[in-house]
């Protein structure tokens, strides 16, 4: 009697699935904000952990970072299996760089405010504090640079700071909100990567309790901000950004639609900074075109050291017709092509508008603001 040989169960689809939140690193500056995405996440991402050459010159983030961390589902937010990303998005410190800090709380769900334990609240902090509370809905407070406290002295002082904070916090909508203490990186920025930092599981806890469902409309056109666009050798330009309403799936079409950047009021400025250059740190100062007219700083586009200037009073039609003449491109001459090549030495003739931008930078002033008279 022949046996009839057993069918193999169809394997299930798997119902995991992965719930996204992004978390906020603010406070100020030199409070070790860097280093503790660094010692939390498990991905890198664009312009993480200051890998801008200009971040490393200065020693400080002059730019969002992205990476993240990827743990399990807490049991509060679904009992289906899945996976809990945490986004971190690290804000700048420094005050001149408050746009770029503002950028970044306003896609963010969960605020982590970074404190030097041996400092307390500073001066960004309080401003961080602040739009935090317009940002987001939860924050926990992280005690950082645990390690510059004898071991004898720092459980009190540890629970000193933690009073302060919560009297600061007394009167705002984070009243009670949980705090850490954490040692990012034990030793400073010259202390060996096999350092093990303090307290950073502690905190993945807490990360974890205090997630949350974060409302998100799937609803409605495409629509993502643009945090990032740079470019890849040999692949093009890439834009990277945050979702705020629709819906996009790979394999879509997404379509970008050309905006006209340069109006009556307005220019775009090239060849002034460097492509790495944070123009940022920029935005407001004064400048001047040869063909007279005076305007402001408003803004660059990503990393391709163009630049945005506001006129006023209005730009002159003649300038206008310049900014035209320069914008052609020259046609290509082929040979015995005289025409083509008398069209191009007219472009050729044609003078460009330059722009100029007078500052100063105090050597002796800690901040190294720019000054205009």
């Amino acid at each position: 009697m022949a046996s009839a040989a057993a069918t193999p169960p169809v394997p299930k689809p798997s119902t995991s699935h992965r719930l996204n939140i992004n978390v906020g690193v603010l406070g100020h500056i030199d409070s070790g904000k860097t280093a503790l995405a660094r010692a939390l996440s498990t991905v890198g991402s664009t312009a993480a952990f200051d890998r801008a050459p200009q971040s490393r010159a200065r020693g400080i983030t002059l730019d969002l970072g992205f990476s993240c961390l990827c743990t399990e589902l807490p049991p509060h937010l679904g009992t289906e299996p899945g996976e809990l990303q945490l986004t971190l998005v690290d804000c700048p410190g420094h005050a001149s760089l408050i746009r770029t800090i503002i950028g970044g709380a306003q896609i963010i769900d969960l605020m982590m405010l970074v404190i030097d334990v041996t400092k307390g609240m500073q001066t960004q902090s309080a401003e961080c504090l602040v739009i935090g509370q317009i940002a987001c809905q939860k924050m926990i407070v992280v005690l950082n640079k645990i390690d510059l406290i004898p071991e004898s002295k720092r459980q009190a002082a540890v629970e000193k700071m933690s009073k302060k904070m919560q009297k600061t916090l007394e009167n705002t909508r984070f009243h009670g909100c949980p705090i850490v203490a954490t040692a990012a990186k034990p030793g400073g920025p010259e202390a060996p990567e096999t350092v093990t930092p303090i307290g950073v599981s502690e905190l993945i806890e807490v990360l974890k309790s205090e997630a949350y469902l974060p409302t998100r409309d799937p609803s409605g056109s495409f629509l993502m901000a643009v945090d990032h666009c740079f470019s890849i050798k040999g692949q093009g330009t890439v834009m990277t950004g945050t979702i705020l309403s629709g819906c996009v799936s790979n394999g879509d079409n997404v379509e970008i639609p050309a905006l006209k950047l340069c109006d009556d009021y307005s220019v775009i400025g090239r060849s002034l900074f460097k492509k790495e250059t944070n123009i940022q740190i920029f935005v407001g100062l004064k400048v001047k075109l040869s063909t007279g007219e005076e305007g402001l700083i408003e803004g660059g586009f990503g990393q391709s050291g163009k630049f945005k200037i506001r006129i006023p009073d209005g730009v002159r039609p003649e300038t206008k017709a310049l900014l035209t003449a320069t914008s052609k491109k020259k046609p290509k001459a082929g040979k015995g092509d005289t025409g083509k090549e008398d069209e191009s030495s007219k472009v050729d003739s044609v003078q460009p508008v330059h722009i100029t931008l007078l500052f100063k930078r105090y050597v002796f002033d800690a901040q190294k603001k720019m000054i205009q008279s």
